[in-house]
Formats: structure tokens, C-alpha cells, sequence
């Protein structure tokens, strides 16, 4: 049998076997880059999408009520650090009077293939309680006027207070029936009340809800919001600072009501401040909210700018006590117990103090539709 010469065949098949087990190897090895590349890539997005949402956590959880005082149109930057590797830029812009856009951008990794960047928006509104004041004072118990106080539920704007203006006014005191109203001293026939009526009589005077429910906002939500709880007596109650700026820990530190050229550290604190019990002030001044679970004295040379809400009843003597905003006093802890001003106290409505104090003290809340949405 007449056979052919076949040498150097199996160098041939063993080439080609080597060439395609390399291939195959390489195509192994591609997939296997891929893969860890398209899963470290996703969980780089991951991370760098949960630094997105911490920004915005911290700043909602975290917000600063001396934002709300900002001009609408301001940006200002805050930088955080989840802990995890990953850095947040949380750029915040003041929308309008109660709006805010929140814009966080959170990084994860480095490197242009080995970095990552998500950033979401986020919509806020402050959340201000609605406080229907309707005189300069309201109550549910009885009110006796002597000395030489005054009621005026015509609208004042407080001295250098700007971006206000005055508005209807308001009566000058509302309780449930003009038998709870008694008038003695430089007081004798009202002479001392102005208003618009001067003393008004409504079922809202006798109405819990008129002192205690502020919109979708309650009593309880308010004290839980407060910045300061205080009791007992406090005296010399004014604006503090150290190193440059307002001192807010300071618990007699109520804000600075007087308005200056420059103006002072401690003018826009707007604190609200809760008293768990009765409480007694002498001196000197505060502005914010003022809410007092029991009886509220105030014994001389005290002026407030805000809203004053008491379950119980106010006294004011001594000279030189001035409320410009509003006081509300439920007198529900003894339906017997007086409101009782005397000496030279004045208690003034003003719409400006009371609007600034409720949203300088007011939190943010997600706007009601799509407050959220990724970005990119």
C-alpha cells in the first residue's frame, strides 16, 4: 500500500489548539474585566447616589433656622462626609419667601473610570404654623385693665423693622362676653383700648382650637420645635454674643429685637422658647414665640416682639412691659383665674412681628407634590 508523508502535522494542530485555547482564555478574561468593571461601576452609583440622599437628610434634618431669613435668589454651599468614602455638595437656593431648592451631588471613587457622580433635587417649604390672630390680647378667661396699660390692636410696625408694612387692624382685646372685661385706673370707659371694634365678643374667644391649633400644626408640634425650655423666674433676658457671634445657647438669649447700623449678631434669632410651668420675667427683651404651659408673669421693664400663647393666664405690672405682637392666654388651667394688666404695660398688635417670628421658627417640610427627582 503506497502511503504519503505527513511530517510536521501535529505541530500544526498543536498551534492551532494553543491559538484557541488563548482565545478562549482572552475572551474569559475580557468577560471576567467586564463584569467586575460593570459591577464596581454600579457600585459606585450606588454610593455615590446614597451621598446624594445623606446630603439631603443632613440638611433637612439638620436645617438651620437662620436660613429662613436669607433674600430669595442667595445660594450657599454645604460640604458633607457619609463616612463610607464618599463626598456630598449640597448647593441650597432660597426660592421665595417660603422655598427652597435643594440640589446635592454626591461622588463616589476617583479617577475619570474609577469615580462616580449622582445628584438629585429635592423641593422644601417651610412649614409655618397659622396662628389666627384676631386682638391685640384674646382670652377664654376674664381680663382686668388698670394703671395706666394700654390695648391697641391697630397695626405698628416695630422701629427699623424692615420689609413690613401695616395692615387691617385687628380689636383691641376679644373675650367670651363683655361681663369677663373689667376696665379701672386711667382705663374708666375703655378710654385705653384701640382697635377695630375696641373689645369684640366671639365664641372663637371660647374655642380651645383658637390657642392651640396653628393649621396642620398643634401644641405639642410647637413645643417640640422649641430652641429654649425655661422656668422658675429669669432676669435680664437680652441678646448675647461671644467670638464674633450670637451666643444662641445662652438660655436668656432671646434674640435682638432693636434694629442697628451694622446690625447686630443676634438679630435674626427668632427662638421658640417653652415654659413647662408658670414662669416670671423682669427684663429685658426677646423676640420669637413664646409658649408657656402655665401661668405667665412679667413684673417689669419686659418688651417681646412675637406672639406670646399661654395656657394659663398673663400678668403684667410694674412699668415699662411692652408686647408688640400678640397675646393669646387659654386660661384653661382654672376657669376662674383672671388675665390681670396693670402698672404701665402696652400690648400692641403688629402683623410684622408676628409674620417674621412664625417664619424665622418655622422647620421645612417636602413640598406636597414631586419633591424629589434625580438629576442625573
Amino acid at each position: 500500500m503506497n502511503t504519503r508523508n505527513r511530517k510536521g502535522m501535529a505541530l500544526g494542530v498543536v498551534l492551532m489548539a494553543i491559538f484557541v485555547i488563548t482565545l478562549l482564555i482572552l475572551a474569559a478574561y475580557f468577560a471576567n474585566i467586564q463584569e467586575y468593571r460593570l459591577g464596581n461601576n454600579s457600585l459606585l452609583q450606588t454610593r455615590a447616589m446614597s451621598s446624594a440622599d445623606y446630603g439631603h437628610a443632613a440638611v433637612y434634618q439638620g436645617w438651620d433656622k437662620s436660613w429662613n431669613a436669607f433674600k430669595s435668589g442667595t445660594t450657599w454651599v454645604r460640604t458633607y462626609t457619609p463616612g463610607d468614602g464618599g463626598i456630598d455638595t449640597v448647593r441650597i437656593t432660597k426660592l421665595n419667601a417660603l422655598s427652597f431648592l435643594v440640589v446635592s451631588e454626591g461622588r463616589a471613587g476617583s479617577g475619570v473610570r474609577a469615580g462616580a457622580r449622582r445628584r438629585a433635587g429635592m423641593l422644601l417649604r417651610l412649614n409655618m404654623p397659622t396662628i389666627r390672630i384676631r386682638a391685640a390680647i384674646m382670652t377664654s378667661g376674664t381680663i382686668a385693665i388698670g394703671g395706666s396699660t394700654s390695648l391697641s390692636g391697630n397695626d405698628t410696625v416695630p422701629p427699623g423693622w424692615s420689609g413690613c408694612s401695616t395692615g387691617t387692624p385687628v380689636a383691641g382685646a376679644i373675650v367670651p362676653s363683655y361681663s369677663k372685661l373689667t376696665a379701672g385706673g386711667s382705663c374708666r370707659a375703655m378710654t385705653c383700648i384701640a382697635g377695630s371694634p375696641l373689645v369684640d365678643t366671639t365664641k372663637v374667644a371660647s374655642d380651645t382650637n383658637s390657642y392651640f391649633n396653628y393649621g396642620n400644626l398643634h401644641w405639642s408640634d410647637m413645643v417640640a420645635m422649641a430652641d429654649k425650655q425655661v422656668s422658675g423666674t429669669l432676669t435680664g433676658v437680652g441678646p448675647s454674643t461671644a467670638a464674633g457671634a450670637c451666643r444662641t445657647s445662652d438660655n436668656k438669649n432671646w434674640g435682638d429685637p432693636n434694629r442697628a447700623s451694622p446690625a447686630g449678631l443676634c438679630e435674626g434669632y427668632f427662638p421658640i422658647v417653652y415654659a413647662p410651668g408658670d414662669l416670671t420675667i423682669n427684663g429685658n427683651t426677646g423676640q420669637g414665640i413664646l409658649l408657656v404651659n402655665g401661668n405667665l408673669s412679667i413684673q417689669g421693664n419686659f418688651t417681646y416682639y412675637g406672639p406670646v400663647i399661654v395656657r394659663g393666664t398673663v400678668k403684667l405690672t410694674g412699668t415699662g412691659n411692652h408686647i408688640n405682637g400678640a397675646v393669646l392666654a387659654a386660661s384653661v388651667l382654672d376657669s376662674t383665674s383672671t388675665t390681670s394688666l396693670t402698672g404701665n404695660s402696652n400690648i400692641h398688635y403688629s402683623s410684622c412681628a408676628n409674620a417674621q417670628a412664625l417664619q424665622r421658627t418655622a422647620l421645612p417640610a417636602p413640598a406636597p407634590q414631586r419633591s424629589w427627582a434625580e438629576l442625573f
